[in-house]
């Protein structure tokens, strides 16, 4: 790599690019700006194409999710996230990239994320699980919320609500929601149907799982970076995360 890192901007707004530039004007012993791109789609030809070392990336694209354009490309640069989303991301961010800007971006955050791109210069470049940081941001998204799930039983249709919830189970091809108190009841939605109705505190934690997190007495390790949980239900059941669920889980618990 060299001495300057080799740099695209991808944002949909002119000024913001504009003002991108202007901030790294002041530092252009460490920067050089080789393009720029207002999509999704031209930056992943862009960045194919020139295989910038970094890019200054914002979260909100027009045409695709920036993570489905991350998960696009074949060259895969180090990332400088600039977004409006609040605190409760920043972790995300802190785990799974070099660095992130809040818009409005001031001059000493800007600073400061100098300073963290100088520590790269003689540096391997940071890898970047751009799948695990797609997925916490999924579950981060407002979805149309339903607060109980309708079950039709014979003749009738009863609902059960959110708030008894346990967790719900595929099993051969059926989904099983299971209540704090023990009850069971067989649903014709799918899992993925239904992870993308339930609210955030409703968390896919292994392919077959979804946890009410409200429900969750207690974590323990497990070997290959597992977790096993602890519901706080009349069965104490305990269910094993997933492997590729754990930085999902991570990120969604704060653990």
């Amino acid at each position: 790599m060299s001495k300057r890192f080799k740099t695209i901007i991808v944002d949909d707004e002119y000024p913001a690019r504009l003002m991108m530039k202007e901030l790294i004007s002041k530092h252009l012993d460490l920067i050089e700006v080789i393009g720029e791109a207002e999509n999704g789609k031209s930056a992943i030809k862009l960045i194919n194409s020139l295989k910038p070392d970094l890019i200054f990336l914002d979260i909100q694209m027009p045409d695709m999710e920036a993570f489905t354009m991350l998960l696009k490309l074949n060259h895969k640069p180090m990332v400088v996230f600039t977004t409006a989303y609040e605190q409760y991301a920043i972790k995300a961010f802190e785990e799974h990239a070099v660095d992130y800007l809040l818009k409005p971006i001031e001059d000493a955050r800007f600073d400061k994320c100098i300073v963290k791109l100088r520590h790269f210069v003689n540096a391997t470049p940071q890898v970047i699980d751009f799948n695990s940081l797609k997925q916490f941001f999924d579950h981060l998204q407002p979805k149309k919320m339903i607060t109980a799930i309708p079950i039709k039983i014979k003749d009738k249709i009863i609902l059960v609500r959110l708030s008894k919830i346990s967790y719900l189970l595929a099993e051969q091809g059926y989904v099983m929601i299971y209540t704090d108190n023990g009850e069971k009841f067989l649903t014709e939605l799918t899992l993925s149907e239904l992870e993308d109705k339930l609210p955030s505190n409703f968390l896919r934690v292994q392919r077959s799982y979804i946890i009410n997190t409200e429900k969750i007495l207690e974590i323990n390790r497990y070997f290959n970076n597992r977790l096993i949980i602890l519901m706080n239900d009349s069965n104490d059941t305990k269910i094993i995360s997933g492997t590729t669920y754990i930085n999902q889980i991570r990120l969604a618990l704060d653990l």
